[in-house]
């Protein structure tokens, strides 16, 4: 099959609706606005006053409206920088956990927004064990569910399409569900110990062979596997708690979802997550956690997994160092950088647009390609998609300027409309890479300033060839990198303005 015969995917759009000019609606209303005050000021008042506040007015909503690198405003560039200056000078960018460090209780706890967060195991009505991630600020309660895509390499492209047309229906059925806020897929590449290849190839041996084929066996298991790109894929889905302003019982959460995970996880049958998809328990998401902020604990943890298990808890699982600067994060042994989705990807895509983002890379320890999706409940689509056409239209027949764009914002809306019109739903969805390097000590040593060089010019390169906005997480990489995590931490509902204030304004 060509490339122009391909299924295209596109008709992606910003969140939030916009007023002349191209301006935020919050922006344009401030300015119309500050518009009324100098008017009301030239006729009651002297001509100068009124002149004077037009001047202060737009000194002050021009940072808001100037965009610049990595498109934010003055005003966000400038927040970030004295959040950041302040959090240096006293100290709150550097944790040092444990007995011998300054949380009460003495544990290793997930910093930040995780700190709360607890894990317990519970069994679905078949007695299938699972672990539920709650986070008491949020009311929140997330199952993470262990996949393995079968790829496709040697798929025909029309069993490919199927899949992407099931993945699309499924997150559509996740917005029937009121209490499903959150959803994310990750894929991680590390570096395999081989432990695994050689567990598989010496089991099998029995005691009674031959030296020579122990000795092959031995050869075989020796030589593969270590220094190999490993991949693991988890999709995570968070419920919510809360219903009709209340908070439900936590008891009652885990047997309403012990009861619909089996058909959850049903549906991701068709959409090439591949035939065994299983819940992780919580030794899974503690030792997986404790290996992602210290990756050169990840070959000790594999071997003590082999035998009887890590014995690690979830208070274990946490940093016991980690200092958060402009453009990195230290935890432990390692050193991050974290981008985030800085905005709407341009042009069409193909369902191998993501490939090289997702493939492993020489030089980095861990790369983590985080989607994270919120559904947007059936009963609420119907109004955003009109007031979003609305608002299109209004912006595509007022404006003067980028009559090209703001006809074709007007097209995709009006498109969007058809389609919920037609039964598709409506998603939300951000994007948070993470690529982690091993460093020696508390300060970024020659080799990891050089490996993090590699990794940010290797990202900027896959994220452009995926046509996608990718931006460093600024002095909030600690809060990006544990949002990156499969976890089920809906971003949203931790900022100071909650989601439910911000998605009336979409």
């Amino acid at each position: 099959m060509s490339t122009t015969d391909r299924i295209r995917y596109g008709n992606l759009s910003a969140p939030g609706m916009k007023g002349l000019g191209g301006l935020p609606l919050p922006v344009f209303g401030a300015a119309l606005l500050a518009l009324v005050i100098t008017l009301f000021l030239m006729v009651l008042a002297e001509w100068w006053i009124g002149l004077i506040a037009g001047v202060v007015c737009a000194a002050l909503l021009a940072p808001a409206a100037i965009r610049v690198r990595d498109d934010r405003t003055l005003y966000g560039r400038a927040g970030l920088a004295v959040a950041g200056a302040h959090a240096r000078r006293t100290g709150t960018n550097r944790l040092v956990a444990g007995p011998a460090g300054r949380t009460p209780d003495g544990t290793f706890r997930l910093p930040g927004i995780a700190a709360q967060s607890e894990v317990k195991d519970y069994e679905t009505a078949f007695g299938l064990p699972f672990a539920i991630v709650a986070i008491p600020s949020t009311d929140h309660y997330s199952v993470v569910l262990e996949v393995h895509p079968t790829g496709n390499d040697v798929v025909d492209q029309e069993v490919i399409d199927g899949q992407v047309a099931q993945w699309g229906a499924w997150l559509t059925l996740l917005g029937q569900e009121d209490d499903i806020v959150g959803a994310a897929a990750t894929v991680e590449t590390s570096v395999d110990s081989g432990l695994r290849l050689r567990r598989s190839v010496l089991t099998p041996v029995h005691d009674g062979a031959s030296d020579f084929g122990k000795a092959v066996a031995g050869v075989v298991s020796g030589g593969f596997g270590a220094k190999m790109p490993a991949i693991s894929t988890r999709i995570v889905l968070t419920f919510t708690g809360k219903s009709d302003g209340k908070s439900r019982p936590r008891r009652e959460m885990v047997e309403e979802i012990a009861n619909r995970l089996p058909e959850l996880m049903d549906g991701l049958a068709s959409t090439g997550a591949g035939s065994h998809v299983r819940p992780s328990t919580s030794q899974d998401l503690t030792d997986y956690v404790r290996a992602a902020y210290d990756p050169s604990v990840a070959a000790d943890i594999e071997l003590a997994r082999a035998g009887g298990g890590t014995g690690l808890s979830w208070t274990d699982a946490g940093p016991a160092f980690h200092q958060v600067e402009f453009d990195h994060y230290l935890h432990d042994r390692a050193c991050s950088m974290v981008w985030t989705l800085g905005g709407v990807p341009r042009g069409v895509f193909y369902d191998t647009s993501l490939k090289r983002l997702l493939s492993p890379d020489k030089g980095v320890a861990r790369k983590r390609v985080t989607l994270l999706y919120r559904p947007i409940p059936a009963a609420r689509t119907s109004s955003m998609v009109d007031r979003k056409e609305r608002n299109a239209t209004m912006v595509s027949g007022a404006g003067r300027t980028n009559r090209s764009g703001n006809t074709a914002a007007a097209r995709a809306a009006q498109q969007t409309a058809d389609e919920e019109a037609a039964g598709a739903g409506l998603t939300l969805f951000g994007m948070i890479v993470t690529a982690t390097v091993v460093n020696s000590g508390d300060d970024l040593s020659r080799a990891t300033r050089e490996d993090l060089r590699a990794a940010r010019q290797m990202i900027r390169s896959q994220s452009a060839k995926a046509r996608l906005k990718l931006r460093v997480a600024l002095n909030s990489s600690d809060s990006a990198f544990v949002a990156g995590l499969p976890l089920g931490i809906v971003l949203p509902e931790h900022t100071r303005i909650p989601a439910s204030v911000t998605d009336g304004l979409l």
